[in-house]
């Protein structure tokens, strides 16, 4: 089959270093299946909000991968008019662009970004060409639930409306939805108005099982050798994008109350970059016992996770309550998590025991969390031991992958054999 991916918010694999994410994983194993992958993205980095290309172009990764970048515009922040007016820019390119290429015989596309994810909609209808839709998250909802006042949630709807027409034109027309949790699967069937059908299907994000001896090969971080120095420590980890989504000034607050007791065992690790990390690097001046990493690549992130303790799902109240990279993340080093997700993910910890809970904003309860980790040893193995077997059982990404393939080439044959079936039409004038 000749694929067609389109997602334009994860890491591209064009260089060495990169941490391959859902779209990348699943390329592979489409490429070690025999098939053609076209994977359309954006020439912006959205992790670390630069530009990867100084133009539209075509990075050949493997025979039959191919990897085309359409440049928008900068932005600094993930929600922001700037973004919005990007990603308005690179669906436009892709409805001019796709016109000169060779038609798909499937096409696999990620929402957000919604307006990309329309275009894509349109072209596969108007050439017969079945698609999935992969609901990663829940554009453009997330935007109104920000708005508590009821006079700024009504507006919000009104200057919406096209969108929330551009994602029911999506929805409806796909052949089936994918989704990355159950609530998010649910989600999108609700916005169709239908029940589930067989190709409809939760594929978790997973994670790649960690490397039994991770080696840092950046000679210019070093980060094994900085560790060595924290080695009676226990590290405290958090990995990601320094976004509105994550409390990160609850953990500093945390780190403060812990240096203030006299505490010298536990080290927090704040790993990576993003809109807030110069707030958090002025508020963290002065603590002992709290470093911020900025940028790593994927080796020095597999060294942290070998040597951390806890992970962190450090989120604000307002946060999309899905299953994210993270928690597989953690997971895949065996490490316990801490968190402050209220939906799917706490009533995963909650049933196969691999974590703690406490609530959004309790300082705390995120205290107590740490202190209960550190301090009981058998607690703490016990709680890793789950994490390992869950990871196992429902996170790894070779498993994860290899089953996502096989269900596009399912999915496919199926198309292949019954006639094309009449789809409800909602006529929309952009």
């Amino acid at each position: 089959m000749i694929i067609w991916l389109i997602e334009t918010g994860e890491p591209l694999p064009i260089k060495s270093g990169i941490r391959k994410f859902r779209i990348a994983l699943l390329a592979e194993k489409l490429v070690e299946r025999g098939h053609e992958v076209f994977w359309w993205a954006s020439a912006f980095d959205h992790q670390k909000k630069t530009f990867i290309a100084a133009r539209d172009k075509n990075y050949s990764i493997s025979e039959g991968y191919a990897i085309r970048v359409l440049r928008g515009l900068n932005y600094r922040k993930n929600v922001s008019l700037a973004r919005y007016i990007s990603n308005q820019i690179i669906a436009l390119k892709f409805r001019i662009q796709s016109k000169k290429y060779p038609k798909p015989d499937i096409i696999i596309v990620t929402t957000p970004d919604h307006l990309m994810a329309y275009e894509v909609a349109r072209y596969a209808r108007g050439n017969n060409i079945p698609f999935m839709v992969d609901i990663l998250d829940l554009w453009p909802d997330i935007f109104l639930d920000r708005l508590k006042n009821t006079g700024l949630y009504n507006l919000g709807k009104m200057v919406l409306a096209f969108d929330f027409l551009r994602l029911s034109f999506l929805l409806k027309n796909a052949n089936c939805l994918l989704a990355v949790s159950e609530g998010y699967l649910r989600w999108g069937l609700n916005k169709v108005g239908r029940l589930q059908n067989r190709f409809d299907k939760v594929v978790y994000l997973g994670y790649k099982p960690l490397p039994a001896n991770p080696v840092d090969s950046n000679e210019k971080s070093k980060i094994s050798v900085w560790l060595e120095k924290r080695k009676n420590q226990k590290i405290i980890l958090f990995i990601g994008t320094f976004g509105v989504s994550y409390d990160l000034e609850l953990v500093v607050d945390v780190a403060a109350y812990f240096e203030k007791s006299g505490r010298t065992d536990i080290c927090f690790v704040l790993a990576g970059t993003g809109e807030k990390f110069d707030l958090i690097s002025r508020r963290t001046a002065g603590l002992n016992n709290l470093v911020l990493t900025g940028w790593i690549d994927k080796d020095e992130i597999d060294i942290l996770l070998s040597k951390a303790s806890v992970g962190l799902l450090t989120y604000t109240k307002d946060a999309p309550q899905g299953l994210s990279n993270k928690p597989f993340e953690y997971l895949s080093a065996g490490l316990p998590l801490v968190s402050s997700l209220t939906g799917e993910m706490s009533e995963f910890i909650n049933q196969y025991q691999f974590g703690l809970n406490y609530s959004p904003g309790d300082l705390d309860g995120l205290r107590s969390c740490i202190e209960r980790l550190v301090d009981e040893p058998d607690l703490y193995g016990n709680l890793s031991r789950k994490a390992s077997d869950f990871f196992k059982e429902f996170g790894d990404a070779n498993n994860i992958y290899h089953e996502y393939a096989r269900h596009i080439e399912k999915f496919f044959a199926e198309q292949k054999e019954e006639p094309k079936k009449e789809r409800s039409e909602i006529s929309v004038k952009l």
